[in-house]
């Protein structure tokens, strides 16, 4: 940036003054290239990235510029700009705060929305699993042939030395008891996912 910029007169007159409030552009560059590098030095002391820091003085005197507001009295330009300054340091430092506790909530929702998935998971996988070991022997075995090794009815028939028709029953008795177990318990209530999740599982899907 460049050094104190050279102007007619003091840069604490009324005509300085008066020329940022009629938004002069040779007065308002100039307070700028005045003020520029004691901001930057500034700001530099709290903020570390540069580029950061030029925004936060050109924030300031845009905002000068547009709203008309350099102070009253030429001798309070320079407490007026360093107070407008630090406001946006403060600004900004309490912006990213909010940012930062607005990441780590969801960070944590997210984490804790992923737990509490994992464990209704494997409490869902152990209702099953008993569920299923409750079974009668003779119906629990089929029950596993069918669902856990993917066997058809007369698969599970020749290799039982059984009838299809015994196949079919003892599943139905095991589905019937299964889905009274774990769907139709009025002690648990389930949400409707894990209960679809149930009935694919018994509907072998």
């Amino acid at each position: 940036m460049a050094a104190s910029y050279k102007m007619k007169g003091s840069l604490h007159t009324n005509d300085l003054l008066r020329g940022l409030k009629a938004r002069d552009p040779e007065v308002f560059a100039g307070v700028y290239r005045h003020y520029f590098p004691i901001l930057f030095a500034a700001a530099r002391k709290y903020i570390d990235d540069k580029s950061l820091a030029e925004e936060m003085i050109q924030d300031v005197f845009l905002n000068i510029w547009e709203k008309d507001l350099a102070p009253d009295h030429p001798a309070a330009l320079k407490s007026y700009l360093f107070r407008a300054l630090i406001n946006r340091v403060m600004n900004h430092f309490q912006r990213e705060k909010r940012l930062r506790h607005h990441h780590e909530a969801l960070q944590h929702l997210s984490e804790e929305s992923y737990l509490c998935t994992f464990i209704e998971e494997q409490e869902l996988r152990e209702n099953i699993h008993k569920a299923i070991e409750a079974l009668p022997d003779r119906c629990k075995k089929i029950f596993k042939m069918s669902r856990f090794d993917g066997m058809k009815n007369q698969q599970i028939a020749d290799s039982l030395q059984l009838s299809v028709k015994t196949i079919e029953n003892q599943m139905t008795i095991a589905l019937r008891q299964l889905r009274a177990t774990l769907l139709e318990n009025d002690s648990q209530t389930l949400p409707p996912d894990a209960k679809l999740k149930i009935l694919l599982f018994l509907l072998g899907v």
